[in-house]
């Protein structure tokens, strides 16, 4: 490992994912055929973004369909691949298949087996079903003797971290032809499950109240929590495929465990129910974790360090040596730059009823310039997206790129946040945009009272769920100068009944089910309240988004015009849900930066550093 990164795919070729819209598990390696030389080599299979087919690609080889052409539904291609497996003794790839009928909502999803000799691509017959019964699936295994498949699956109306369920089927049939649901269920999820051994699974799954690890036996035993704590050992299966850990082959697992914002990798022991950290010097670790050879990998990053790929040797969790190394090269760049960086830390913040709310601050830093001695700087509230996610402290050149101009961030984790249990997480059901409004409110006031932040220079913004928060804030919470959406949510009922299918019922928990729930929908929605902004807003969307559409965000413009308040729309042609081109972050960036130079009254003048 030179730290080179070499693409293993020829232009033209995108390993990307559609299923439920986020995609996950694109991509794996594979064994290929004995090229002729007397050994095997290594390729790849993937899904690719413009057909959603499978592939398979080997060393300087063109890639070759493992699929079939399906005909373009309209929305897309009307099936697609992702959460891939490759398992151990089969020709095969494991994944699960999402088949879109003429409706968008009218979707079959079976964990499917796919031949690697590319017989499917001209006849799709070959490709075997597997298991269904479910909505959704997720985390398709074969136990390590081929006997059994294990999977994860949850139904309408549940979202899989409210309600899920971990079940095991014999390959061969038989007696055992029938599934066995083995741990979730009834206000219970499971968000990773892996095979310990050939009859017992690791799996997170949270029965009292927290994603702790758990043995399960294949058939049906007793379940036992493993190293229990007040932690979360995962967190919200958005994407499949997610790996928030992996099993050793000793019989222990390493794993990612924490709260909120400090999390670290460790070796967890079901001999003595331990868990021994390795030494490193990461704060956030992403569901990315893999093993092999006594050594560990996965993507992580801290406040001074980009996230990056760490392969970590296993053996510092008993030695305390904490070898490791970083795969994708080091921050030579950002760190040059060091002293504009901010200085983040972890604070908790309370309601006025107590209630705690957790929150990471990121104040203004520039080694050139601070400020006047009787100046506040202004803050922005950034809130992030799901609404069931979580903001992690590590290095962010976006968060950066607003500090280094003199204006803090405080990044907030209001409840319904994933990283402080099932309690704090379902604080937010039922009442999605009362609770995270009033969080957000009790940090930006948090700020004030305590003499970090000027209260007439405050703004809110974020992105999809974040973007409904931010723009709900402006128009309840009476707050804030201003606010930003990327992409937000404005107008719940259309949103409700236009969006994908993954998230088409995540509402009925959010708000309350339709059309019962009407009221809850008018009072809370920002297009019917937009007459109460209490500042101006600027609103940029994709025009390919899918997940919350274009409409959402001109709807809510035209709302604010009308009430006379100032608005600025930006569409962005080419994008989807979230920014991947260079040109559109650079405009994004640029466009918010003078959107809270107007409001703050700071336009011209030089950034500035203020400290905690």
């Amino acid at each position: 490992m030179d730290g080179v990164v070499e693409d293993l795919l020829p232009v033209g070729f995108n390993a990307r994912s559609r299923l439920h819209e986020y995609g996950g598990r694109a991509w794996r390696p594979v064994g290929l055929p004995d090229d002729g030389s007397g050994r095997g080599a290594t390729g790849l299979v993937f899904v690719d973004w413009h057909d959603q087919r499978l592939w398979v690609a080997g060393p300087g080889v063109q890639p070759v369909p493992l699929t079939a052409v399906v005909p373009d539904g309209g929305g897309g291609p009307a099936v697609r691949y992702g959460d891939l497996v490759a398992p151990s003794g089969r020709a095969e790839v494991w994944c699960v298949r999402e088949s879109v009928g003429a409706h968008p909502r009218e979707v079959v999803r079976e964990v499917v087996a796919v031949p690697m000799d590319g017989s499917a691509a001209l006849d799709p017959s070959r490709v075997r079903v597997l298991a269904g019964g479910y909505d959704f699936l997720a985390c398709p295994r074969q136990s390590p003797d081929g006997r059994y498949l294990s999977w994860i699956g949850w139904n309408h109306p549940h979202m899989p971290w409210d309600e899920s369920e971990l079940c095991v089927v014999a390959l061969d049939g038989g007696e055992d032809a029938g599934y066995r649901v083995l741990a979730g269920g009834r206000g219970c999820s499971v968000a990773q499950a892996e095979w310990r051994d050939a009859d017992t699974l690791w799996a997170v799954t949270d029965p009292d109240g927290w994603w702790n690890l758990h043995l399960v036996p294949a058939d049906g035993g007793e379940v036992r929590a493993v190293a229990p704590r007040q932690e979360e050992f995962a967190g919200a299966l958005w994407k499949p495929g997610a790996a928030w850990f992996a099993p050793l082959p000793d019989g222990r697992v390493v794993a990612v465990h924490g709260t909120g914002s400090s999390r670290r990798l460790g070796v967890v022991d079901p001999s003595d129910d331990s868990v021994r950290d390795l030494p490193l010097p990461y704060t956030d670790f992403a569901a990315t974790v893999h093993a092999a050879d006594g050594k560990a990998v996965c993507v992580a990053g801290s406040p001074d360090s980009h996230h990056r790929v760490v392969l970590a040797d296993l053996t510092a969790a008993a030695t305390g040596d904490g070898i490791h190394e970083s795969v994708t090269g080091g921050d030579s760049g950002a760190l040059r730059f060091a002293d504009w960086l901010p200085q983040p830390y972890a604070e908790v913040f309370h309601r006025p009823d107590g209630q705690a709310v957790h929150a990471v601050l990121y104040p203004p830093r520039n080694a050139d310039h601070r400020v006047a001695a009787d100046e506040l700087p202004p803050w922005v509230v950034f809130v992030h997206g799901g609404p069931t996610g979580s903001s992690p402290m590590a290095l962010d050149l976006e968060v950066a790129y607003f500090t280094s101009r003199g204006i803090g961030v405080v990044d907030v984790d209001y409840g319904g946040s994933t990283g402080y249990g099932r309690t704090y997480r379902e604080r937010l059901r039922g009442t999605w945009g009362l609770v995270d409004v009033g969080d957000c409110a009790a940090v930006a006031r948090g700020l004030v009272a305590r003499g970090l932040a000027d209260e007439r220079r405050l703004a809110v913004r974020g992105g999809s769920a974040g973007g409904w928060t931010a723009v709900a804030s402006l128009t309840r919470a009476g707050l804030y100068a201003g606010a930003v959406s990327h992409y937000g949510i404005t107008d719940p009922v259309a949103w409700a009944a236009n969006t994908h299918d993954f998230e088409s019922r995540y509402l009925d928990g959010l708000i309350g089910p339709l059309p019962e729930a009407a009221d809850q929908y008018a009072e809370r929605s920002p297009v019917l309240n937009a007459h109460r902004a209490s500042g101006p807003a600027l609103l940029m969307h994709g025009l390919e988004d899918v997940i919350v559409e274009p409409q959402q965000s001109r709807v809510f413009a035209e709302a604010l015009a009308a009430a006379g308040v100032p608005c600025t729309l930006l569409e962005l042609p080419g994008e989807q849900h979230g920014w991947r081109q260079g040109e559109t972050i650079a405009t994004v960036l640029k466009a918010e930066l003078a959107f809270y130079q107007e409001i703050f009254g700071i336009a011209g003048q030089a950034p500035a550093e203020g400290g905690r």
